[in-house]
């Protein structure tokens, strides 16, 4: 059994490959024995890792804090990734900016659910997304915006260094909110948050170090527009609230159409930022028809993905006491913009069924003595997974603040129906819980299972246990 990991680099003159040295954590073969575990540990070759003595048949692979169950005889572990390979990265998240932006689109406040004007910061070339929190008061109706006090903030890396030499440019787009037709039981129009302007700044040279701003001038110009049409049907999700956990209740829905940049075909590549975005009430469960603008300034091989989700959340005090802590789960559709509003929207699979540790429903906390625990579920009633992603969270207690923070993950195919922890992944005196994610993908590939872990369409719905500890 052999495994490599070959990162893929995406931008816009191609895909540059890169081997990625794997001996600081190198991969783990574990076989289930009716007791637990054996593992198999590798040795380097030809680039890779070979694994002796693995029967045919399933097993465990593990990356890191990742564990696939596959049967692949050569299972290529590497990840898509945004930008160019030779990327250097500061180690700061984010950097002082200085905006002199002209001819913006009339400036709105926030309001409800809608947050009124906003600039984002977009490059193709590194991975970099990025808002602009800008920290003085802008005047409704502003046209200019010229001001010192802002941060980059980026909001999917850390902020790279920008070469001039190797083409590092950047869009600066304002969003602003735009109305639909009217909602169901209300006269108030549809408002969403669009792109509706745009700079594109050309190459530069920029290395953020906390001091040096990231200074940015220039007229934004308008952008071409175009509508989109969709049927969501919300009463649809709603019932199965309690599906995701029996004292869950829904929350805000949302859509989001963002930008697939040098995607490849079947999937998209990080995060490019949105076009447009709206979210709903709480517990909205009426069917939206409607139809909205949104303003596009990129290349049309910049192709658009869209999701639409429902969150759902049950909130539990953990053992130990502090406040309430939000355990959610959400049911979701994600495609390109054109097939996932091509007919109604709705749940294409419900949440797993009868979460269960050692057989005991998950639905109620207590306490997990057992070091290696089997964690089970039932498919769902409705749809047919491709695959289960289980995901344990551990509950962190630092410096006075509580947060829920995902320590592991384990694909599974989808005619799995439990998952035991392999032996050291609870620590003692802790508190956990666990998420099942329902997949309907038919593009995942356990032979490359983190290059296709986003091919479109991805489909799935979640079920998530109480908080359960470890004595």
């Amino acid at each position: 059994m052999f495994v490599m990991n070959t990162e893929r680099y995406f931008t816009a003159v191609g895909v540059a490959l890169r081997s990625k040295d794997m001996s600081s954590s190198p991969p783990e073969v574990l076989l289930r024995t009716s007791g637990g575990f054996n593992r198999i540990t590798g040795t380097p070759h030809n680039g890779g890792y070979r694994f002796l003595g693995v029967p045919q048949g399933e097993f465990y692979l593990r990356t890191g804090g990742t564990y696939i169950l596959t049967d692949e005889r050569h299972v290529e572990i590497g990840r898509n990734i945004l930008g160019r390979a030779d990327t250097v990265y500061s180690p700061r998240s984010s950097t002082p900016l200085h905006l002199n932006l002209t001819n913006l689109a009339p400036w709105q406040q926030s309001a409800g659910l809608t947050t009124g004007s906003r600039i984002q910061l977009v490059s193709g070339s590194v991975d970099f997304t990025g808002d602009a929190l800008i920290s003085d008061a802008i005047s409704t109706g502003a046209t200019e915006l010229n001001t010192q006090n802002a941060i980059a903030a980026a909001m999917t890396n850390l902020v790279p260094v920008f070469e001039a030499a190797k083409g590092d440019g950047l869009y600066v787009n304002q969003h602003a909110t735009v109305y639909g037709q009217p909602l169901p039981l209300s006269n108030a129009r549809l408002a969403a948050n669009s792109l509706v302007r745009s700079l594109q700044v050309p190459a530069f040279d920029f290395t953020a170090d906390d001091i040096t701003p990231l200074a940015i001038s220039g007229a934004l110009q308008d952008v071409p527009t175009s509508e989109v049409s969709f049927e969501w049907r919300l009463g649809a999700y709603t019932p199965h609230a309690s599906n995701v956990h029996p004292s869950a209740s829904p929350r805000i829905p949302s859509f989001f159409i963002d930008v697939a940049a040098h995607g490849p075909e079947a999937g998209w590549v990080g995060y490019s930022g949105e076009i447009l975005s709206f979210a709903l009430e709480a517990g909205a469960a009426f069917t939206l028809t409607n139809r909205l603008p949104y303003g596009n300034p990129y290349p049309s091989s910049w192709r658009l993905v869209a999701s639409a989700t429902y969150p759902f959340r049950t909130m539990e005090v953990p053992p130990g006491g502090g406040p309430a802590i939000g355990l959610s789960g959400s049911i979701a559709s994600t495609d390109y913009l054109e097939n996932l509003v091509a007919g109604p929207i709705i749940p294409r699979l419900t949440p797993p069924r009868a979460l269960s540790i050692d057989g005991i429903p998950a639905t109620s906390q207590r306490v997990v003595g057992n070091t290696s625990p089997v964690i089970s579920w039932q498919p769902p009633a409705n749809g047919a997974p491709t695959t289960y992603r289980v995901r344990l969270y551990r509950l962190d207690r630092d410096g006075g603040f509580v947060s829920v923070m995902p320590q592991n993950t384990f694909f599974l195919p989808g005619t799995a129906t439990d998952v035991r922890l392999p032996p050291g992944l609870l620590a003692p005196n802790t508190v956990y819980s666990v998420r099942v994610m329902a997949m309907d993908s038919p593009n995942f590939d356990f032979a490359t299972p983190l290059y296709t872990n986003d091919q479109l369409p991805v489909y799935s719905a979640d079920t998530v246990s109480s908080f359960f500890s470890t004595p």
